[in-house]
């Protein structure tokens, strides 16, 4: 089974009833062995947009696409039941109402999207985005006429669940001539990087959202891209085609229409895209294939209950999904099914082959699972430095079953006299522990754990993972064998 389990027969100073508690803690939180429930995410959702197209600027030359793009991408993105908020060609006052709807619009939003088409500039690695009236002569004139982009980005972050900022905007700077000699080494060429966190506000009881963000720039950071000859940008055009496909994965939206611009400019226009995102996003869901009927686990993004680890038939699902991959074969999601019928036949090396290819295309919920199959030592070496750096780094990227899976069972119900030394050595080499190192972990050594843990801001559940892991101990936990 792809869950954590100990084995009873390494525990001699706990009771059975303290393992039963255990497993039944892990098994309650991790992917596999989740029990259904209703997909918070199977409806549309609350969906707002933000789109911004500014071609009539009053002090530089005209742009000739972008309140056409904004328009292709305002039209597909109501199709696809967004709350749309269009404006083109507005002045800076215009704007930044237009800024202020939005933010109202963002609290509680399952996803929102920012689309700016038009002239941005960056100043000291800032992005700012140029309303129709801006008149620059200093650098002293952004502040009062341009808008920062971190604004709104900041707002999505703190406000929406997922958050996506496209940003068709990286031509020549308009002003560079004005704006020359006035700090010119402040001044870079295109757009700067715009990081943004993949989780905020994020508590585990809120349920099974997909939470993170995308930020796509129609052209590499430092580079210009062009409106192109036709009615819309060639960044534009690529994404418009794209959102209107049914049932495309969200961040595979934006990977094709990178690669599509590419192909289209000969390689002279790059876009580039962050994704960071829990689990997969969908503007209209795919139609579910028996892959997923069979094997795909609960908490999905496709709009069904999903399979709990349990009730997979291993022979049904393992014909279903290899069908499917041979149509698909990079599908991420597919090859994590696969992964689960293979774990549930107890093949355990070929469900870590395709845990780990579903991995490596970047599916956040097969980094967490992978991460088990090492804890475990099912399908490779039992490795729990490797298990945990896994479950981190879904963690990382919003996983929250990740998270839980680190925070949430106490390991020590597998220790022995000898592990409890270490640990009191531990505690003590960390300011915590004035004690005896004699393995007798008892009322002062459970408060210098818990002391550690409050100072590092760890959950108190005794030796954790993520406890361990800050003490430099999760080589200390004994070997177990499930197979």
């Amino acid at each position: 089974m792809n869950k954590l389990q100990v084995p009873a027969g390494r525990i001699s100073a706990f009771s059975m009833s303290a393992v039963a508690a255990l497993l039944a803690l892990f098994l309650a939180f991790l992917p596999a062995g989740a029990k259904a429930q209703t997909n918070l995410f199977q409806d549309a959702g609350q969906r707002v947009a933000l789109v911004i197209g500014i071609s009539d600027y009053v002090n530089v030359p005209a742009l000739a696409n972008p309140v056409n793009d904004a328009g292709i991408i305002g039209k597909a993105l109501s199709g696809l039941r967004f709350d749309v908020i269009a404006v083109n060609d507005p002045d800076r006052a215009q704007l930044q109402a237009a800024m202020a709807e939005f933010v109202q619009k963002l609290d509680g939003a399952d996803i929102a999207v920012f689309f700016y088409a038009g002239h941005a500039i960056q100043v000291d690695s800032t992005n700012y985005l140029v309303p129709t009236d801006a008149a620059l002569t200093t650098i002293k004139d952004i502040g009062p006429q341009l808008i920062s982009l971190s604004s709104i980005v900041n707002d999505m972050d703190r406000l929406a669940k997922t958050k996506i900022v496209v940003l068709d905007a990286c031509r020549n700077n308009p002003f560079e001539d004005a704006l020359r000699g006035d700090g010119e080494d402040r001044i870079g060429r295109g757009l700067a990087v715009v990081e943004a966190d993949a989780v905020t506000h994020v508590e585990e009881h809120e349920g099974f959202n997909t939470y993170g963000s995308i930020i796509a720039f129609s052209a590499a950071a430092g580079t210009t891209a062009t409106d192109g000859e036709g009615a819309n940008s060639p960044y534009t055009a690529a994404l418009s085609e794209q959102l209107v496909r049914p049932g495309i994965e969200v961040g595979q939206m934006f990977r094709t229409a990178a690669a599509n611009v590419m192909r289209e400019t000969a390689g002279l226009q790059r876009p580039e895209y962050i994704v960071r995102l829990t689990d997969e996003v969908y503007f209209s869901r795919p139609q579910p294939s028996d892959c997923d009927y069979f094997a795909i686990a609960p908490y999905n993004q496709v709009g069904i209950p999903g399979v709990e680890f349990d009730s997979i038939k291993p022979a049904r699902a393992i014909a279903a999904c290899q069908e499917a991959l041979e149509a698909e074969p990079e599908h991420p999601r597919f090859l994590h099914n696969l992964g689960r019928a293979y774990d549930a036949a107890s093949d355990y090396g070929r469900a870590v082959e395709y845990y780990r290819r579903s991995s490596d295309l970047g599916y956040v919920p097969a980094y967490s699972t992978l991460g088990v199959m090492y804890i475990n030592g099912q399908g490779t070496g039992q490795d729990f430095v490797e298990g945990v750096r896994l479950l981190k780094h879904a963690a990382g990227l919003g996983y929250r079953l990740s998270k839980v899976a680190l925070r949430n069972q106490d390991f020590s119900v597998l220790f022995h006299q000898k592990e409890f030394e270490r640990l009191q050595s531990a505690l003590k080499t960390a300011g915590y522990y004035n004690g005896k190192i004699d393995g007798d972990f008892g009322s002062g050594s459970k408060r210098a754990l818990e002391e550690f843990q409050k100072a590092e801001g760890l959950a108190l559940n005794g030796a954790t993972l993520e406890t361990l892991d800050r003490l430099s101990l999760l080589e200390t936990i004994p070997h177990y064998d499930l197979n």
